[in-house]
Order: C-alpha cells, then sequence, then structure tokens
C-alpha cells in the first residue's frame, strides 16, 4: 500500500500518518510497514527543535498504525473499527531526520473479538522501539445473552 491508500483504509490522514509504506509479509500473520524522516517533518520544529527526534508518541502510533493494518487486511471489519485496549511498549532509541522507520508487526488469531499483536521498530538494523498491543474489535466479540424480562 501506499501512503493514499493507507490514509484511506486507516481514516487518518497526513500529518499525523506515521507510516508511508505498508506490506502484508504473510496474511494474517506478519506485516512491514515503513516511515522516512526528513528534517521538514512538522514535528521537528515543535518538539526538541535544538535537538530534531521523532516523539516517543509518534513512534507508538507508527507501531499501531501498522498493527491495525495487518488486523484490517485478516479480519473484515466493514465501517466499524478496531480499538485499542492495552499498550505495553519500550522506547529504546532516538529517531530523528534521515532515519528511516521500520515496523514489523506480528499477530496472533482473533479470540473473542480481541487481537493480540507485537510490533518492533528498527532503523538501519538497530530496534528503536518495541510493543505489545490489544485491540478489541466490537464487530467480532460475543454479545453476552439477554434475559427474558418476566
Amino acid at each position: 500500500m501506499d501512503i493514499s491508500q493507507i490514509s484511506q483504509q486507516l481514516d487518518i490522514k497526513p500529518p499525523f500518518l506515521m507510516i508511508d509504506t505498508f506490506s502484508v509479509v504473510e496474511k494474517g500473520e506478519k506485516a512491514i510497514a515503513t516511515k522516512s524522516l526528513s528534517p521538514n517533518e512538522w514535528f521537528f520544529d515543535c518538539h526538541l527543535p535544538h535537538s530534531q527526534v521523532m516523539p516517543a508518541t509518534l513512534q507508538i502510533e507508527g507501531m499501531l498504525q501498522t498493527l491495525v493494518l495487518l488486523i484490517y487486511d485478516t479480519y473484515d471489519h466493514g465501517e466499524t473499527r478496531a480499538f485499542v485496549n492495552d499498550i505495553q511498549v519500550k522506547v529504546l532509541s532516538a529517531s530523528t531526520p534521515e532515519n528511516t522507520l521500520e515496523f514489523v508487526a506480528t499477530l496472533s488469531p482473533m479470540r473473542r473479538g480481541i487481537t493480540k499483536g507485537e510490533v518492533i521498530g528498527s532503523s538501519d538494523g538497530k530496534v528503536v522501539c518495541k510493543g505489545s498491543f490489544s485491540y478489541a474489535s466490537p464487530k467480532f466479540m460475543l454479545q453476552p445473552k439477554m434475559e427474558a424480562k418476566k
């Protein structure tokens, strides 16, 4: 997928789109996304402008966007959306202009509308961030049985 297809699928527009490319490596199991950082990125001007580092929250957003695209590629959500319900992340290194971030997402099978996955972000072969995430997909969640009114 290119940036316009990613934007349409996620319903997220630049500048908040944190990935430029996305491709499925193994259907339902693994995908890779990239983000090429240039000195012109909007966040470099307003977040530690003298150091020019990508905010950790935006690295996490890139991981999330990669994983949710893999979920949407695996399970047809129609018009509904999955949402994050658990995040465990570590940001290990700064990402700076001229870096290309690569996010590798792996997905576990969905159980009762809950999907778990892991994403590792790296640049030049060095891991810069990693996380475990859980997504809830209301379309696939089991509804509790309703008691009949007496």
